[in-house]
């Protein structure tokens, strides 16, 4: 009995380890041409540090990204926009509209990040906001969210609003933007005289401090996870580099960089190797248990 459960460990053992080595992304080999990216606006500052980061494996790669609303870039694509080779969106609507339209690789969607919300009021505001409600107060003449037919962040504002009861009363007040990154720009435009308030991603708050500041930040059961998500494209003219560089997106390597800016990371998964070993240690230590268990019962 001893002697197999020390074989056991071992083989979980050289399991575990196989799949902590296949977790990383591959980096023997070394790639070149560019990288075609379409990604969500929010991600203007930190995928390009992302991408730096890589690089410095990859010296040869370039990349050529195109930001704007999830939604909007997910219809051009559907349009024919070419080429392109990895999709990063946020919300799982655009990527899901993809995947049935056949546009996605098998196997290369991912979930990535999360993000929340905030709400946001220009720097020089003295209007007091502690609660959505508070969106409702006279004061505040109009919100800029992003316009939910195209912007994943001005659905994630409406649902805010619904959960919060306001839906009805504030849409009068509403002023949309074409990206999240616009409903910033909105709010902090240095000839903004009537937007007093905005939602958008706290990352993308933080980008503009100097210009805006964060006057209440929602609880986040009250609007649907923001999620992340990344995949490569059925159209994709340099495969092995997308396919590469999808992954490297969710790595342990990458997972810093967005954190730096906000973001929160989803764990990589679990590989084959991986989940092979935990299962082996997990039955063996319910045997042990089991074990110690009669053990007990025999002596009382």
């Amino acid at each position: 009995m001893q002697k197999r459960y020390k074989l056991a460990l071992a083989t979980a053992s050289i399991a575990l380890g196989f799949g902590i080595i296949q977790a990383k992304p591959a980096q023997a080999a070394t790639f070149s041409g560019p990288i075609n990216i379409y990604a969500a606006a929010s991600l203007t500052d930190t995928l390009p540090q992302v991408e730096a980061l890589y690089r410095q494996s990859n010296p040869n790669l370039t990349f050529i990204n195109t930001f704007g609303a999830s939604g909007t870039l997910a219809n051009q694509i559907l349009a024919g926009a070419n080429p392109v080779d990895i999709f990063f969106s946020v919300s799982q609507t655009p990527l899901n509209t993809l995947e049935n339209a056949n546009k996605l690789i098998a196997g290369t969607r991912q979930n990535v990040l999360n993000n929340t919300l905030a709400i946001i009021t220009p720097i020089n505001s003295t209007i007091s906001i502690s609660s959505v409600q508070d969106l409702l107060q006279p004061q505040v003449r109009q919100v800029a969210i992003g316009d939910p037919t195209v912007v994943p962040a001005g659905v994630f504002a409406q649902e805010l609003f619904t959960k919060s009861g306001i839906s009805q009363q504030i849409q009068p007040k509403l002023v949309f933007g074409s990206s999240v990154r616009d409903v910033l720009d909105k709010v902090s435009s240095a000839t903004n005289d009537s937007i007093d308030a905005g939602v958008v991603y706290t990352t993308d708050a933080l980008t503009a401090l100097d210009k805006v500041k964060i006057a209440y930040t929602p609880p986040i059961n009250a609007y649907s996870p923001i999620v992340y998500g990344s995949a490569v494209l059925q159209q994709t003219q340099n495969l092995d580099a997308a396919r590469d560089f999808n992954s490297f997106l969710a790595s342990s390597q990458a997972s810093p960089v967005f954190q730096s800016s906000g973001f929160s990371t989803i764990p990589e998964p679990m590989t084959t190797g991986g989940s092979i070993a935990v299962g082996i240690v997990g039955l063996m230590m319910k045997r042990k248990v089991k074990a110690k268990a009669k053990a007990k019962v025999a002596v009382d």
